[in-house]
């Protein structure tokens, strides 16, 4: 709950809107089929604010992550860090937002760069992330038929260090059109 964004359209007038309430309407229709969304238009925070609201008004918990030219593949995965002596790893958002069912907001798509992309890509149409600490994410649907086999969540999650992707997980991707601005192209 405490990922829930709160009065995004108050604050900010949104509601007035007709061709506001039409995007709003055409983005909850796309997160209640399931899909992931990319939106793309101009500079501005327009595009977030009106993912921002979407995600208020289903109750959805948000992660956010801004891809910049400097965001590497690591960045995207997992953070390492030194705690008590030892080396742990700390999830990203992407990350998190797969595996507890959260919205993952990724601002600035079009300035990924070529390295980063293919990761995101598999994140996208797989549902999969190979991640630093040895884990695997993997989508729902082919960890349930795993489970349907007969390995037992133990087994997958400590012998074969898999994580369910939780089959709420939904992307809404923000990006300019390249060109006009500045960027590259999505298409890896």
């Amino acid at each position: 709950p405490a990922l829930v964004p709160r009065g995004v359209a108050a604050r900010l007038g949104l509601h007035d809107c007709a061709e506001t309430t039409a995007h709003l309407r055409w983005l909850l229709q796309k997160l209640r089929l399931g899909q992931d969304v990319y939106l793309l238009g101009p500079a501005g925070p327009w595009r977030r604010w009106l993912a921002l609201q979407a995600a208020e008004l289903c109750r959805a918990e948000v992660e956010y992550c801004y891809v910049h030219r400097d965001l590497t593949e690591a960045d995207l995965k997992q953070r390492r860090g030194i705690e008590g002596g030892s080396l742990v790893f700390h999830d990203a958002p992407a990350v998190r937002a797969a595996v507890h069912g959260r919205l993952l907001l990724l601002d600035g798509v079009e300035k990924a760069e070529r390295n980063v992309l293919p990761t995101l890509n598999n994140l996208l149409e797989n549902r999969e992330m190979t991640l630093d600490d040895g884990r695997h994410l993997i989508g729902a649907e082919r960890y349930d038929a795993l489970r349907a086999e007969g390995l037992s969540d133990a087994a997958l999650r400590e012998e074969h260090g898999l994580v369910r992707v939780h089959e709420d997980f939904h992307v809404v991707a923000l990006g300019l059109p390249v060109p006009p601005y500045r960027g590259r192209p999505l298409d890896p």
